[in-house]
């Protein structure tokens, strides 16, 4: 008796996803051990007020590394909207990917102690601009040739994609140069670049639908 093998479906993406869902969540949620309670010796109201605000660095460095972070997890979100399968060298590409989001918390922590010295805002931003460039090799390599996209997807919207997620590295990249200026003007670029990604784009209608 001849028997035919059941053949195998399409790799999804379902587990990718979910694996990445965790992972961004245990990253966003690390960034709050950044900041680290004063110790008021005598429970001294005033001191303890004073070194509350004497924390506003972090608490500046937790809100730019919380929106980076939700703008690269709603970037992943959209781009597995376009992306219909997946391979070993996607799977590896995107463990690349998620160590550096998973990085991101050291750097935040950093910053938020540090903020005036060069170093840290230069360590910071570089920190990010890897995390996008390993992104943006991410999604050249699934949307090359439509290699593992769904079938019909306009190259318009895989070159702005791809666009967007170089700009935003170009930004971080002008945040380390503007810090040999103005530490005070690199740090708040910082905070404005993620209101980039707040701005509705060309191809959002094609992503939804």
């Amino acid at each position: 008796m001849n028997i035919t093998p059941v053949s195998k479906p399409a790799v999804t993406t379902a587990r990718l996803e979910a694996f990445s869902d965790g992972v961004f969540a245990i990253a966003i949620t690390l960034l709050i051990f950044g900041i680290k309670p004063p110790v008021v010796e005598s429970h001294n109201a005033g001191e303890l007020t004073r070194q509350l605000w004497a924390l506003w660095p972090a608490y500046l460095s937790f809100a730019a590394s919380f929106a980076i972070i939700s703008v690269f997890w709603i970037g992943h979100h959209q781009m597995f909207q376009l992306i219909g399968r997946s391979n070993r060298t996607l799977l590896w590409l995107n463990n690349a990917f998620l160590m550096c989001v998973a990085f991101i918390p050291f750097p935040t922590s950093l910053l938020g102690v540090y903020s005036d010295l060069r170093i840290a805002i230069i360590f910071y931003s570089g920190a990010i601009i890897g995390t996008g460039v390993v992104f943006y090799a991410l999604w050249a390599y699934a949307s090359t040739g439509d290699r593992l996209l769904y079938a019909g997807i306009p190259a318009r919207v895989v070159k702005i994609a791809g666009w967007r997620i170089l700009i935003g590295a170009l930004f971080y990249g002008v945040a380390i140069a503007l810090a040999f200026v103005s530490l005070m003007a690199s740090r708040i670029l910082l905070l404005v670049i993620p209101f980039f990604y707040l701005l509705p784009s060309s191809i959002d209608p094609d992503i939804e639908t």
